[in-house]
């Protein structure tokens, strides 16, 4: 089963002033003047950053401007990282165009559209929070070339790219140089402490060919390059779904119909082939949306994703239900203890194999975003009831097991 490729296609495309504003102070008081003996405890640290995305709760325009001060003011107060996610295309015609020297300080070189969208990221960031930047050249379904971003979200493909989106050419020259002017932009505008230039990338070998899949290897391998080659100190990765390469987890793809071995062989070759190029081993993680979505994932799950590399590690974005919720016709549950439990068993894990950062992606419960744009449908709900708040505004006993780990000194 596969039903988790990305936050809400159809919220992005049904609220696109939404999307448009969407989507640290480290606390580091470690005890005062007393004894520094042996005798004194350690004093309890962590590895890790620990962010949220600014996905907004509801997107009604009465009230969102104030939505989005909210989020951003618990991004402050309950994080020390922000992830902005930026998956509603990509302005391929003016990036191909761009010739990157004039400053977008100066002359912005894209739409108004996502100039505005932009800004609010920028401004809004709390002073001091590390910044994840995560861009994709894959579109939603996770099968194709990302969409056109200009004067909306998820616009047709213009020509060129229309047509090598046809033929699946992520290798061709225009896709390369718009792409990879596209990430210097980005680069310039958001000055980030990582960036991702793919998400959960692995899921195109699982959605398409082996053929697709290598022309997709070559983008990345030059775009990593040649931005390594400008920013040798910048860490960039793309974020795999690790649930792919473990076994049991997943069923096969259908090009692997009733081969769990060769499907499971494919999706390693492809992690392989991402870390190559990739600083960070960069891990999406929703163990509900796997054949656990009813009952515990098994005791080793972590041990088992965290075998796969000795890159560094980092969780990219990762979520738990607190509530039951019922799409496509299948029965998940979720309680706000089973969202707690999996949060400190994450923690704890990340911490032991010290990782360098954890997102959670969905800071507070979207009920209201639903019932503005007319209900959910059954893949925009399955994120529903992870925040860390609920629908309501209040906080889940796995808020407060996130703020005892963020109280603790960054290592």
């Amino acid at each position: 089963m596969d039903l988790k490729n990305t936050p809400p296609a159809s919220l992005k495309t049904l609220a696109p002033f939404a999307l448009s504003l969407l989507l640290g102070v480290l606390l580091a008081g470690c005890g005062g003047g007393g004894s520094s003996g042996d005798d004194d405890p350690p004093v309890q640290s962590r590895s890790f950053h620990m962010g949220f995305t600014p996905f907004p709760y509801n997107a009604d325009p009465a009230t969102l401007l104030a939505v989005v001060d909210d989020v951003y003011g618990k991004i402050g107060s309950d994080a020390d990282m922000v992830l902005h996610h930026l998956e509603e295309g990509i302005p391929w015609n003016a990036a191909l165009a761009d010739d990157l020297l004039t400053p977008a300080a100066v002359t912005f070189p894209y739409s108004n559209h996502i100039r505005t969208d932009w800004e609010t990221r920028r401004g809004k960031t709390p002073a001091g929070h590390s910044k994840y930047i995560a861009i994709t050249p894959i579109n939603l379904d996770r099968n194709g070339l990302a969409p056109w971003r200009d004067t909306a979200n998820e616009m047709a493909l213009q020509p060129p790219f229309d047509s090598h989106a046809a033929n699946g050419d992520f290798d061709a020259a225009d896709v390369k140089t718009a792409y990879l002017n596209y990430c210097l932009r980005v680069i310039e505008y958001f000055e980030p402490d990582y960036l991702a230039i793919g998400i959960e990338v692995n899921l195109l070998r699982r959605n398409t060919d082996a053929a697709t899949w290598a022309k997709y290897i070559e983008l990345h391998e030059h775009v990593y390059t040649s931005l390594k080659l400008l920013h040798p100190d910048l860490p960039i990765f793309a974020s795999v779904l690790p649930v792919e390469m473990l076994s049991g987890y997943v069923g096969p793809s259908a090009e692997f119909a009733g081969d769990q071995d060769g499907y499971r062989n494919s999706q390693l070759a492809a992690l392989a082939d991402v870390l190559a190029f990739s600083d960070i081993y960069g891990i999406s993680l929703y163990p509900f949306m796997t054949v656990y979505f009813a009952s515990p994932f098994p005791a080793d799950m972590f041990t088992q994703i965290f075998a796969l590399s000795d890159k560094p590690k980092a969780i990219a974005e990762t979520g738990m239900l607190a509530e039951n919720l019922t799409a496509a016709t299948i029965s998940f549950e979720g309680s706000p203890g089973k969202q707690q439990d999996y949060l400190r068993s994450m923690l704890e894990a990340a911490d032991a194999n010290d990782l360098l950062f954890v997102n959670w992606f969905v800071l507070q419960d979207y009920d209201l975003f639903c019932v503005f744009i007319g209900g959910c449908s059954d893949g925009d709900v399955l994120w529903r009831d992870t925040g860390v708040y609920d629908g309501a505004g209040n906080t889940r006993p796995s808020h407060a097991t996130w703020k005892d780990w963020l109280e603790r000194p960054l290592r």
